[in-house]
């Protein structure tokens, strides 16, 4: 069984001496910091404004502690960019179920990223709008982030009887625009309602390989599911 008593008096049991924390989890916790002050700061300024001397104060780290987790802003951006795109990637490999039809992973995946980008404006910003800012490195990511989506909707040719005649870079090209419009609205600090951009998008992104009929009924359904 756990000591249920309170931490003041756990620690006036200890012998004499220091007791430190163990340092690979202070360090650890500092990263978290640094990370999570670069997203908020860089949403709030942009990267261009956003310098090391206000990530490490608003982290509450000192410059050399900074400097001990990353040689520069960008190489902490990056690391924010990463960290933020696997934990999106971990949420969608929790909640989108493979049972389920192409269709509906697309409608579920289309509507928990507007949820995450809603829940996680800061973030969602750093990933989609200042990351075409950061430089070719951040742009780099930023492509890789989109054709990452790829192999799922790729997966929609098998639906189209035509679906050779299909452009080769169709699906890197649906998910630009997907997030497009997200990234006008980030821009525009008018993330509140972004759920009901949910049917255009389905709209756009089944159209090409189930057809307008079909591509409609299930934008319609989504419609109904986001006004209830």
């Amino acid at each position: 069984m756990s000591d249920q008593r309170p931490l003041s008096e756990r620690l006036s049991k200890l012998p004499p001496g220091r007791h430190l924390v163990p340092s690979d989890f202070v360090a650890q916790g500092q990263r978290e910091r640094i990370l999570a002050a670069t997203a908020d700061l860089v949403a709030e300024r942009g990267y261009q404004k956003t310098t090391i001397e206000l990530i490490a104060k608003t982290a509450r780290v000192a410059l050399v502690t900074f400097y001990e987790h990353f040689p520069s802003k960008e190489e902490c951006f990056l690391a924010a960019f990463d960290e933020n795109v696997a934990a999106a990637r971990e949420v969608f490999a929790k909640l989108l179920d493979p049972e389920d039809s192409w269709q509906d992973q697309i409608s579920s995946g289309l509507e928990i990223f507007l949820e995450m980008v809603m829940k996680e404006k800061a973030r969602a910003k750093l990933c989609i709008v200042e990351s075409q800012a950061a430089g070719t490195a951040s742009l780099a990511r930023y492509q890789a982030m989109l054709e990452s989506v790829a192999p799922k909707l790729r997966e929609g040719r098998d639906f189209n009887p035509r679906a050779s005649r299909l452009p080769d870079g169709l699906e890197v090209a649906i998910a630009g625009g997907i997030v497009w419009l997200v990234h006008q609205r980030l821009v525009a600090d008018d993330t509140d309602g972004l759920l009901a951009l949910l049917p255009e998008m389905l709209q756009v992104t089944l159209t090409p390989f189930v057809g307008e009929a079909e591509a409609g009924r299930a934008a319609d359904a989504a419609q109904a599911r986001v006004a209830a």
